[in-house]
């Protein structure tokens, strides 16, 4: 498959996706048929994933997913960059889905320049940025170079956070799961 290769069912004109994204793309799937169907006997199979960095191939599917909603013409989803919404309950967390609007607004909390509060220029930032293989790259960059989470407030402990880590357990007792103490102050609040 080409650099410029597309199926006409699945987009309208063909992807600009670099020609090193589409062979990892199918080279993970060339390994995933092997695991899959295995036609040899050994582990020699699983030597050729060594081949791989794992952030390698997370890059390279949603460097494709975004080329997909470019041709398109559509938004791809904030969960594009691997960070999700944790819900927090008591005693619990569950990841959630949320508007790309509260999106901007979590990128504003953690400390990133957006127009989050301004609709026009909140929607124009969200067809450069979210929208393109190119706006998909800066926007990944810089979620890369948070070291953290979207802050808590004691006011809203069940409000979703956006979440780096979302997928530890131990990360969620201090990121996803309310505690007795947020929950504490937040009552305080409300005697005011």
């Amino acid at each position: 498959m080409s650099a410029n290769a597309h199926t006409p069912e699945l987009t309208i004109a063909p992807t600009s996706v670099a020609s090193d994204v589409i062979e990892l793309i199918e080279f993970c799937n060339d390994v995933r048929g092997d695991l899959t169907h295995p036609k040899t006997v050994g582990h020699n199979i699983y030597e050729r994933l060594f081949e791989v960095e794992p952030m390698s191939v997370v890059n390279a599917i949603a460097t494709y997913v975004a080329s997909f909603h470019e041709v398109q013409g559509t938004r791809y989803p904030y969960w594009l960059f691997g960070w999700n919404y944790l819900n927090p309950r008591p005693n619990t967390h569950e990841i959630i889905l949320i508007n790309d609007q509260q999106f901007l607004h979590s990128l504003a909390a953690l400390g990133f320049d957006i127009p989050s509060y301004d609709y026009a220029r909140a929607e124009a930032w969200k067809e450069k940025y979210m929208a393109s293989v190119d706006g998909y790259a800066v926007v990944r960059d810089a979620l890369r170079s948070s070291n953290r989470c979207e802050p808590k407030f004691d006011r809203f402990p069940f409000q979703p956070k956006l979440c780096r880590r979302w997928w530890t357990a131990e990360h969620h007792k201090t990121c996803g799961c309310v505690t007795e103490e947020s929950l504490a102050r937040a009552r305080k609040f409300d005697d005011v």
